[in-house]
């Protein structure tokens, strides 16, 4: 259990890219600032689309201490868009050790980094959507809670 007086969540989003424009994005964002709002530490991986409003709707809380986002690649590799809302992130992990490495790999270990540092997992993917599902299977493999909502 957490040494932390909050639930430490990990919210991962993996949607195939062409599902991103058809996904409404408020319900992500609002599910990131009512976890933050009710005192939970939300971290995300990555700073684009679906994760971009994630970070948005923890911001939103006005509790950025309850923020954490965890770059699978440094942050040279995101788009100037994500780099520009990543400013306001108080905390914030690199991982440039897998610069090298394709996105989905350095994923991969992201994920299994934020694993170690949360007690729960809360997903939303579809059902192709590998590196979730491999990380929902871990968590469970951790004895960690996990919910999955699958949006097909």
């Amino acid at each position: 259990m957490s040494d932390r007086n909050f639930v430490r969540g990990f919210l991962r989003f993996h949607l195939n890219q062409c599902y991103v424009n058809i996904l409404p994005r408020p319900p992500l964002f609002l599910s990131a600032y009512a976890l933050v709002l009710s005192g939970n530490h939300v971290f995300t991986s990555g700073a684009g689309g679906t994760h971009a409003a994630t970070i948005r709707g923890a911001l939103r809380a006005e509790r950025p201490d309850l923020l954490t986002v965890v770059l699978p690649q440094s942050l040279s590799k995101q788009p100037k868009e994500s780099q520009e809302l990543l400013k306001d992130v108080e905390d914030l992990i690199t991982m440039p050790q897998n610069d090298e490495l394709s996105l989905d790999a350095a994923s991969r270990k992201c994920n299994s980094y934020l694993l170690s540092c949360t007690d729960h997992l809360v997903s939303f993917a579809f059902h192709e959507s590998k590196t979730v599902i491999e990380a929902a299977k871990e968590a469970r493999q951790l004895d960690m809670l996990v919910t999955t909502l699958y949006l097909d």
